[in-house]
């Protein structure tokens, strides 16, 4: 039986120490989420609405990503103004000390009310400039162009495959009309949320946004579900010093119940990076196996989850070209034994994990605000850390098996890669590792 750690528990003690998410609708019917945490040191304040990259078409990918920048291009006298771009959502931030925050809802309620008029007379040339050097540099850094691509590939003829920050071509020729629809559409009272985090009062600034702030009423869009293909993209480019790829299987979206056991069959498998001062005492048995034969430099599991599907598996770097297909093999082969032989001391070392994780990424006032609003605009209610924790401390070898064989065994897959891949075997043969010959 694995022990908890100690670190772990003062961890989740100091973090579960926030009063909660306080909830008012506002007059206008946009809802304020509010997580109080007396012992935060700064307060950040969002406007958020469900759009990003998934509500785009081809021609105009990137004007989410474009119009939440020009928004958070505005003057900000005490805060510093943020964007956060997503594939389904889009924010302004408003980060300040915890005696400002009055003054940043003030500032944040006067750009939604006024976005039309901002969007309408912002010069987009420098705007545009900046985010095509961000969407140069995803296409230029070989993990973010492989998941990426993966992305593209899984979800090819559905928005969802489009990138999330546009393209070069695509952005160029984005004009301020272009922003203005998509605001008119999505910028609406019942598709917006204002999120906040840190320590200030609650009624305060929900009597400064509903004082303030005035936007247009209009339903939520509806998005197009998006089916996941078995396919695979080949960027093979001989002049980088690894092979970089991906493979993957269907994940679960954020509303699935299965969520949390995708992350936990994740983390069964885990992380592993060969110059690592811990390598030798990493977990998991294929990490193991690579440290024997020396195939891989590094590997990292994911479950990524979009609001209705999801991706999951593993993203790989290999400085040696020939051990490729050994590592797509055992890694495959490890995949099986989820639905057949994962033991209680592995999910229970993964579980830990996946807390530990979730703990983690729930510090600091910009992520916790940005994680309610996400919530509420994705899935339509926030489940706390302490619910969080609750279901995933509920998981049992029996569910991560399950899961294993309805998602993992005998599945398609997804295969993006670039770098050194010509040993990068052919779909077909990578796809019949997914499952064995048993009798």
């Amino acid at each position: 039986m694995i022990r908890g750690s100690s670190a772990l528990k003062s961890l989740t003690n100091r973090r579960l120490y926030s009063t909660g998410v306080k909830f008012t609708s506002l007059s206008n019917g946009i809802t304020v989420a509010s997580e109080l945490d007396p012992n935060a040191k700064s307060s950040s304040v969002g406007l958020y609405f469900g759009a990003g990259s998934r509500s785009e078409h081809l021609h105009c990918n990137g004007i989410s990503a474009l119009t939440a920048n020009v928004l958070a291009s505005q003057p900000a006298k005490g805060s510093l103004l943020t964007s956060r771009n997503d594939k389904e959502f889009n924010g302004v931030i408003a980060q300040t000390t915890n005696d400002n925050v009055i003054e940043a809802g003030k500032l944040i309620a006067s750009i939604g009310s006024n976005a039309l008029d901002i969007a309408e007379k912002a010069d987009l040339t420098s705007q545009k400039q900046q985010l095509i050097a961000q969407a140069n540099f995803v296409e230029n850094d070989p993990k973010s162009k492989v998941l990426s691509h993966l992305y593209s590939s899984a979800f090819q003829g559905y928005s969802l495959a489009l990138p999330t920050l546009g393209t070069a071509g695509s952005i160029a020729n984005l004009e301020n009309q272009d922003s203005l629809r998509h605001l008119a559409k999505h910028l609406v009272n019942h598709n917006t949320v204002i999120a906040a985090s840190g320590n200030f009062d609650h009624d305060r600034l929900v009597e400064a946004l509903e004082s303030n702030l005035k936007i247009a009423e209009g339903v939520k869009p509806d998005v197009k579900p998006a089916s996941f293909l078995g396919s695979e993209v080949r960027m093979r480019d001989d002049t980088l010093p690894k092979a970089y790829f991906s493979i993957a299987v269907q994940g679960e979206g954020l509303q699935s119940p299965q969520y949390h056991v995708a992350k936990v069959a994740a983390a069964v498998y885990g992380d592993f990076y060969l110059h690592s001062p811990f390598a030798k005492y990493t977990s998991p048995k294929l990490a193991s196996i690579v440290q024997e034969y020396n195939i891989v430099e590094s590997y990292n599991h994911f479950s990524k989850s979009f609001s209705d599907t999801g991706v999951w598996g593993y993203y790989a770097e290999i400085a040696n070209k020939f051990t490729i297909d050994d590592f797509v093999h055992f890694s495959l082969k490890q995949w099986n034994r989820l639905s057949i032989s994962v033991s209680e001391a592995e999910v229970a070392r993964a579980k830990a994990q996946v807390k530990t994780a979730l703990l983690r990424e729930a510090t600091g006032s910009e992520a916790i605000a940005t994680n309610i609003a996400k919530q509420l605009l994705l899935v339509g209610h926030r489940e706390s850390v302490r619910e969080s924790i609750a279901a995933i401390d509920a998981i049992t070898v029996n569910d991560v098996k399950e899961w294993g064989k309805s998602k993992v065994w005998d599945r398609d897959i997804v295969i993006s890669g670039t770098g050194l891949i010509e040993d990068l075997f052919d779909y077909n043969r990578n796809r019949n590792e997914m499952a064995m010959l048993r009798w």
